[in-house]
Order: C-alpha cells, then sequence, then structure tokens
C-alpha cells in the first residue's frame, strides 16, 4: 500500500462508544436548566449534528441564549467526564494499528467540537492517526465538504479513493458529498434499518467484515 491510499473515519459510534458519557453531560446540562431529562436512547437518534444541535433537539428551545448556556454547562461537564464509560469498540484498535503499518494514511472527521474529539481519539489510539478534525467555527460541519477540502490541502490526499467509514445519515451524506466510497457499520447510534432507510449500501456489523469492505474498496498498487 502507499501513503495515498487513506481511510477516514468518524468518532462517535464508529470507533468509539462515547453514548453514556454524551448522555450524563446532556442530563447534567438539561436538569441544570430546567429542562426534563431524556433518555439515552432519545440522546442516541439525536446524535450527529454537533453539541448545538443534540442539545436544541433535546431541549425543543430554539432561544439562543439558553442554548448556549446549555452548551456551556454541557461542555464544563463533558470536559471532567468524558472517559467514564467511553472506550473503542471491540477490534477497532487492532484494525487502525494493521492499516497504519500497511501504509494507510488514516484520518478522523467528526461533528464532536475540536478539542473533545483531539483529546479523546489521543487517548484512546495515541498517534495512530494522521490528522483528527473535529467541529470548528471556521469550517462548515458535516455533511457539508468543507472539512474534507481541507484534509486534502493539508495531507495531501487525492479526493478519488478516499473511504470514510462512519454510522449515521450525516455520515453517508458526507461522504457523498465528498465523492467518498462510504461504508456503515451498525454498531453505533443509528441502527441496520435506519442506515438502509439513508441509503447505505454497504453496513457492516463486525471489525473483521468491516477489513474486507476496507481492503476491496482501497485503490490497487
Amino acid at each position: 500500500m502507499n501513503s495515498q491510499k487513506t481511510v477516514m473515519f468518524d468518532l462517535d459510534g464508529t470507533v468509539l462508544d462515547t453514548l453514556p458519557d454524551l448522555a450524563l453531560a446532556a442530563n447534567h446540562a438539561l436538569e441544570s436548566l430546567s429542562f426534563p431529562k431524556q433518555s439515552i436512547e432519545t440522546v442516541r437518534r439525536a446524535i450527529g449534528h454537533g453539541i448545538r444541535n443534540l442539545l436544541k433537539d433535546l431541549m425543543h428551545c430554539d432561544d439562543p441564549d439558553t442554548l448556549e448556556r446549555c452548551r456551556s454547562i454541557f461542555q464544563e461537564f463533558y470536559e471532567r467526564n468524558k472517559t467514564l464509560t467511553t472506550r473503542p469498540y471491540a477490534g477497532i484498535t487492532d484494525l487502525l494499528n494493521k492499516l497504519k503499518l500497511q501504509g494507510c494514511k488514516l484520518i478522523l472527521i467528526s461533528n464532536k467540537y475540536d478539542g473533545a474529539a483531539k483529546q479523546l481519539v489521543t487517548h484512546f489510539f495515541g498517534s495512530v492517526f494522521d490528522g483528527i478534525y473535529g467541529s470548528r467555527d471556521d469550517v462548515a460541519a458535516k455533511p457539508d465538504r468543507a472539512i474534507f477540502d481541507l484534509v486534502c490541502g493539508e495531507h495531501g490526499v487525492s479526493p478519488g479513493g478516499a473511504i470514510y467509514i462512519g454510522d449515521s445519515e450525516v455520515d453517508r451524506e458526507f461522504a457523498a458529498n465528498c465523492g467518498m466510497t462510504f461504508i456503515a457499520v451498525d454498531w453505533g447510534f443509528r441502527t441496520r434499518e435506519e442506515l438502509r432507510e439513508c441509503g447505505a449500501d454497504v453496513i457492516v456489523s463486525d471489525i473483521a467484515a468491516l477489513e474486507k469492505e476496507i481492503y476491496d474498496a482501497l485503490p490497487n498498487e
């Protein structure tokens, strides 16, 4: 393999199971502002479009000042508690290390805010990723392709032939907007049925199947 063989990953629900810690922080923020707590299932279904949109959906509130207060409370709590139960999905660390050793360029692109994305990925995976990109105010979030174009420019990645691996309709749309091959995993925050409904053609349920689909999709030497 060569360095132009690029595999990009989503974070939440794809490489890390972050749901319990996200739900804990969200409910802490909601309760702090006297909004009702939400079930972990409700939180799961709302994840994917960044923290502000997550809280907006959970609060059913459009007031920008209230939303910003809630986001601030969430982020302060999450910074202190984001690794309480968060763990890599079984087998993902070995797969990342194998891809890296075989010459793949590995990039992580997430709608989680940039600081937390970098901290979590470095904490659990060390330096295996060549680049880690979270949500930033100066770059449009997924499914907009702006972050992809930034990655291509900073890492010398050729847009053709790149693969994106994710667990949601946001990820599928992002991959389509960027012209990337999309592989969906059904162990994350969307069910297999939801992934089918959003148009995912390739859906895997375990690491062995994911590895096979990656190698099948990578360009030939």
